[in-house]
């Protein structure tokens, strides 16, 4: 049973931190202005930097409900315009219902993998609770390295079918479907832009993972060193 425990809270946990680490990514602006200046975006959108960064901190406020529309207008080939369209805007309708849903789902495993490990501490003896953190730990380390192996292997080899794949799975439209000619949107964020968000994701994702895991031992020695 309590083996169970540890392993449920640490896939839990894993969950947790997959979740934080794509609102982590998502909300560094800095991301947005490196990815702008590589992919050559200024002349893609026919928008400042200043406009187009201006244009990020709209997106991320309408998505953090700091804002409710996507009204905003910038000069785009040298024409003062609405930065997105009717079709741009109510697919982000969309997406802010699934960031939203993200979100949900973060709170939960967060709330649930504590819940579980509350409840390992009041049945567990102390000096025995790092040997069963890192029996779950183990469990969400093959997990997390199965995952990352795959991931991996899709975004170098096929990042564009598994970014289609995605849309229709989680979009009951085809709203997504934006034209490069006309879409603003399209040009700020291609392809590219997502493969490059995706792989900092995965990264800074590992990254939490490895330090939950260094916790876990340096608490182990600790407890050692005070038998």
């Amino acid at each position: 049973m309590k083996k169970f425990l540890s392993r449920t809270a640490m896939l839990s946990m894993t969950f947790f931190l997959i979740l934080a680490s794509v609102f982590l990514v998502v909300n560094t602006r800095s991301f947005y202005t490196g990815q702008y200046e590589k992919n050559n975006t200024e002349q893609a959108t026919g928008m400042s930097l200043r406009d187009l960064d201006k244009a990020t901190r709209l997106l991320l406020d309408y998505l953090n409900n700091k804002r409710d529309d996507l009204d905003m207008t910038a000069d785009k080939f040298d024409a003062s315009r609405q930065i997105f369209d009717r079709r741009e805007k109510t697919h982000m309708v969309d997406v802010k219902a699934l960031y939203a849903g993200a979100g949900t789902a973060m709170a939960f495993f967060g709330a649930f993998a504590v819940g579980m490990f509350f409840v390992m501490t009041r049945k567990t003896p102390k000096k025995d609770l790092p040997a069963l953190l890192k029996h779950g730990y183990k469990t969400a380390a093959v997990f997390t390295l199965v995952l990352a192996l795959v991931l991996a292997a899709v975004f170098t080899l096929g990042f564009d079918r598994f970014w289609t794949a995605f849309h229709h799975v989680f979009f009951t439209n085809d709203l997504w479907l934006l034209d490069p000619r006309t879409s603003t949107m399209i040009n700020m964020f291609p392809l590219e832009f997502f493969l490059a968000m995706c792989t900092r994701i995965l990264v800074v994702f590992l990254s939490l993972f490895a330090l939950a895991g260094i916790f876990i031992k340096l608490t182990e020695k600790k407890i050692r060193e005070k038998r």
